[in-house]
C-alpha cells in the first residue's frame, strides 16, 4: 500500500482507526433502520455518520499525505473519488453530504497546518477544495431536482391510489344493490359467466336458487314501502346466516333474489333451499311492526352448454310453480 512510500504504522493507524469508525457508522445504520420512517429522529443521527466517514477519510491527508510528491496527488485523487462516488448516496439529504465533505477537508487542512514541512500536501489540499467546491455547488441544485422528481412521483402514486379507490367504489356500487348490500343483476350476469367458463372445463357445476317473497306487496300496501325495504334488508340478513362462504346472494329485481351455489349438485342445491325455506317461515322477519313471510324457491342446476337466459328462466319456471302450486315451497326445474 502506498507504494511502500509510506511508514506502515501510518497505514495501520489509518486502517484501525477506518475499521472502528465503518463498525460505529454500521450499527447507527442499523439501528435507524429498525427504527423505522422516523425522519426528525434520523437527522442527526445520519449527520453524525456522515460526520464520522469524512473525518476516517480526512485522516488518510494527515496520516498518508506527505512523504512522496508523486503519491500525494493520487491520495488526493482518492478523496475528491470518495466525494463523487458518495453524492449520489446523499443525494435526497445534502446537508448530510455537505457535512461529510466539509469533515473531509478541514480534517486535511489541519493535517497540512500541523505539518508545513511537509510541502506536497499543501498543493493537495488546494486542488482537494477547488474540486469539492465545485461538486458541492453542482450537487445542491442537482438534489433539487431530485427531490422534486421524488415529490412529483409521491403526489402522482397517492393521486393514482385515490383514483383507483374512487374506481372500487365506483366498481361496487355498479354491482352492488344500494337497498339490500348483494350484488345486482350485473354482477350476477358476470358471475353466471364465470361458473359457466369452470364448468365447461369439467371442473366442477353449479346451482341456482331462485326466491321470490310471497305476497310482498301486501305489506308494502299495509305497512308502507318503508317497512317494505326494512323487510327485504332482514329478508337477506336471514338468507345470508344459512350460505356458506364463497355462495353468493344477488337480487334479481323487486323481491326476487337469486342465489349462485358454486360447486353445488342439484341434490345439495334442495337441501339449502328447504333450509332457506324453512328459515325464514319459522319466525318474524321485524318485531316492530311484526311482519312474517313465506318464501317460494325454484332450484336449477346448470347444464353444459346453456345460456345464461336459459340457465335462468329454467329456475324461474320452477319458482313460478311454487307459487303456482301455494307457495311456501321449493319446485326443481326439469333438465
Amino acid at each position: 500500500m502506498c507504494w511502500d512510500r509510506v511508514p506502515h504504522s501510518q497505514i495501520q493507524i489509518w486502517l484501525v482507526i477506518f475499521m472502528m469508525i465503518w463498525l460505529i457508522n454500521l450499527s447507527v445504520l442499523q439501528v435507524l433502520i429498525r427504527t423505522g420512517p422516523r425522519t426528525d429522529w434520523h437527522a442527526s443521527r445520519v449527520l453524525g455518520v456522515a460526520s464520522l466517514d469524512g473525518i476516517a477519510w480526512g485522516l488518510s491527508a494527515w496520516l498518508l499525505m506527505g512523504y512522496n510528491a508523486l503519491l500525494d496527488p493520487w491520495l488526493a485523487a482518492v478523496l475528491c473519488g470518495v466525494g463523487a462516488v458518495n453524492a449520489p448516496a446523499y443525494i435526497t439529504y445534502i446537508r448530510a453530504y455537505r457535512v461529510q465533505i466539509a469533515s473531509i477537508w478541514v480534517v486535511a487542512l489541519i493535517a497540512s497546518a500541523l505539518h508545513p514541512e511537509r510541502s506536497h500536501v499543501l498543493d493537495g489540499i488546494v486542488g482537494l477544495s477547488v474540486f469539492y467546491a465545485l461538486i458541492v455547488f453542482h450537487m445542491h441544485s442537482i438534489a433539487q431536482r431530485v427531490l422534486e422528481g421524488i415529490r412529483l412521483q409521491v403526489a402522482n402514486a397517492t393521486l393514482a391510489e385515490q383514483l383507483n379507490a374512487a374506481l372500487q367504489v365506483v366498481e361496487h356500487d355498479a354491482a352492488t344493490d344500494m337497498l339490500t348490500g348483494q350484488a345486482n343483476r350485473r354482477a350476477l350476469d358476470l358471475l353466471l359467466k364465470q361458473q359457466m367458463n369452470l364448468a365447461s372445463k369439467g371442473r366442477r357445476t353449479f346451482s341456482l336458487l331462485m326466491l321470490d317473497i310471497d305476497h310482498f306487496k301486501q305489506i308494502n300496501d299495509v305497512h308502507g314501502h318503508g317497512v317494505g325495504d326494512d323487510t327485504l334488508r332482514a329478508f337477506v340478513s336471514r338468507v345470508r346466516v344459512h350460505l356458506r362462504q364463497g355462495d353468493v346472494c344477488t337480487r334479481y329485481g323487486g323481491e326476487e333474489f337469486v342465489i349462485v351455489l358454486p360447486g353445488t349438485t342439484l341434490k345439495t342445491a334442495i337441501e339449502v333451499a328447504e333450509r332457506l325455506r324453512l328459515s325464514i317461515a319459522e319466525s318474524d322477519l321485524l318485531t316492530e311492526p311484526p311482519v312474517k313471510v313465506t318464501v317460494s324457491i325454484g332450484v336449477a342446476e346448470y347444464v353444459a352448454g346453456q345460456t345464461i337466459e336459459q340457465l335462468l328462466k329454467m329456475a324461474d319456471e320452477a319458482m313460478y310453480a311454487a307459487k303456482q302450486g301455494g307457495r311456501n315451497q321449493i319446485r326443481v326445474s326439469a333438465n
